[in-house]
């Protein structure tokens, strides 16, 4: 399984891609992509898709970001067909009603506060993999547009 955690901050990024790891029944067969920006991010999806490998599982999307925000990120991955059905995760600082209600009608399957300890990132680790591994396909590429 592929997760893709898109975040500036590079403590969440990796206190999220650790407990991942630690929340991962089979940790040897999680492999976990990291972007430090939304231009990142859909650049590693953009050869992901060019060079035909498998897209990722699921996505872990920080909503506040320089430069692009996660719903720019969000629009731009939407819009990219074959993730369709690519599970989005928001996640936020803030527990505002209208953001989750923009990132959802963006496409996010959901948006969740960041957690404030390391008990309840890992309860959301957890929650998330369960999740993923219940709802997932077997790896998927994107086929290349034809000229």
């Amino acid at each position: 399984m592929t997760l893709l955690i898109v975040d500036d901050d590079p403590d969440d990024l990796w206190m999220f891609g650790h407990l991942l790891q630690r929340a991962c029944p089979e940790p040897e067969t999680l492999s976990l992509v990291t972007a430090a920006d939304g231009a990142t991010a859909l650049a590693e999806i953009d050869r992901t898709i060019s060079a035909g490998l498998p897209l990722p599982d699921a996505i872990l999307l920080d909503m506040n970001m320089p430069g692009l925000t996660g719903l720019d990120v969000l629009a731009a991955l939407r819009a990219r067909r074959c993730l369709d059905a690519t599970p989005i995760i928001i996640l936020s600082t803030t527990e505002s009603a209208r953001t989750a209600e923009l990132a959802l009608r963006a496409g996010a399957d959901a948006v969740v506060t960041k957690p404030d300890s390391m008990a309840s990132i890992q309860r959301l680790a957890a929650d998330l993999l369960r999740d993923t591994l219940a709802t997932r396909h077997p790896p998927r590429a994107c086929a290349r547009a034809r000229a």
